[in-house]
């Protein structure tokens, strides 16, 4: 058994989550086989561990567990879908800050580096025409920057933003909250199409054959949550779970933008009791640039007019840019160095990085990044 398929085949436990999953690995660091050698344990000593219990420890130990990957890697395979484990270069890193991070993922299309420059639009199924014709043009604003739009592929403000996406010639990632076998809704089955040919990826960190159900949407939306340099908010009531995402992305230290809402509209509750409580509020496409400072680069790049740009020692870089442009020089920095240095979460300090790479401003090296001019 591969590595991966050992992965696979802890992913493919039913009822096994990635925490309880996490502390399995972690008690087979020492074995020679890793985690493969968990589906050769006696059921006592997995029954030991923490969280684990008699019937968790049988589906492990269960013998069909080899046939079980089989078949999965099969249906994926006639279905053009892909799965990948947290060892594969292609994992998306920014799932590590979470204290659940998915042992697998299901993927159609592909996530490139430069979808680190992406916000996270999220909203009701059913938006009012304020909260539809927001989430248009803030989704087509962002879009038209080169911004990636992350979102759930839910009716609804989900589907506004993954389509903006598209029709601005974006990227766009969807993440779902079923199997893919599964699809939820149906009817977004031509935008996933659309969206894994070559505009985006569609993700799910369930089994192909994995119903939508009320547990899959919150662990859906923590993904949602921490794939995105910021989460932005178009409505939410109440009790939305519009609230789980943004709460989700402020514990990982992401900003959280809403948009303000009319004090009588109950599908502004929410949104507006965010602000309430620190979210930034935002009523234009100017406030989003402002506050994310790698998308000030890409809107410079949009507005520029094609001629030279000046120096970046004559000009003012914004913010969170400039800080770690200035400390660039000829020795190489890694992503961690520049965390310790400045306390800046990893995940913003790449998607700036990055955003310098693209401006040219900083060059990657095998060991690190270099100023590049």
């Amino acid at each position: 058994m591969t590595p991966a398929d050992a992965l696979l085949r802890l992913a493919l436990v039913p009822g096994l989550g990635p925490i309880t999953a996490q502390k399995l690995i972690d008690a087979s660091a020492d074995e020679p086989d890793g985690v493969a050698a968990l589906f050769g344990w006696p059921m006592q000593r997995l029954m030991a561990l923490d969280g684990v219990g008699p019937e968790r420890a049988r589906r492990i130990c269960d013998p069909r567990g080899d046939e079980t990957v089989a078949t999965e890697k099969a249906q994926c395979h006639g279905a053009g879908v892909r799965i990948i484990t947290r060892d594969d270069a292609e994992y998306p890193r920014a799932f590590m800050v979470l204290n659940d991070p998915p042992l697998a993922l299901w993927i159609r299309g592909a996530i490139e580096p430069r979808d680190a420059l992406g916000i996270s639009v999220i909203g009701p199924r059913r938006p009012t025409a304020y909260g539809h014709r927001t989430a248009h043009r803030f989704a087509t604003g962002l879009a038209r920057l080169g911004t990636c739009l992350i979102s759930g592929l839910a009716r609804g403000i989900d589907t506004v933003a993954h389509e903006a996406a598209l029709a601005a010639g974006a990227r766009t990632i969807a993440v779902l909250g079923s199997g893919f076998g599964k699809l939820y809704p149906e009817e977004n089955a031509p935008l996933v199409e659309r969206i894994a040919d070559g505009r985006g990826a569609v993700i799910s960190e369930f089994p192909f054959l994995t119903p939508p159900s009320p547990g899959t949407f919150p662990r859906r939306n923590r993904l949602v949550a921490a794939l995105g340099l910021a989460t932005l908010v178009i409505e939410a009531g109440e009790r939305s779970g519009a609230l789980i995402t943004a709460r989700l992305a402020g514990e990982l230290g992401r900003t959280v933008l809403v948009v303000p809402g009319a004090i009588d509209n109950p599908e502004s509750v929410g949104a507006n009791k965010l602000i309430r409580d620190g979210a930034t509020l935002v009523g234009s496409l100017d406030d989003i640039i402002n506050e994310i400072d790698p998308l000030t680069t890409l809107a410079q790049g949009v507005t520029g007019t094609g001629a030279a740009q000046p120096s970046p020692r004559s000009e003012a870089l914004s913010g969170r840019e400039k800080q770690l442009y200035l400390m660039l020089d000829d020795n190489p920095r890694t992503v961690d160095d520049l965390v310790r240095s400045t306390q800046i979460p990893p995940s913003a300090v790449s998607a700036t990085l990055l955003s310098l790479e693209l401006r040219r401003l900083a060059r990657k090296g095998p060991t690190g990044f270099v100023k590049a001019i």
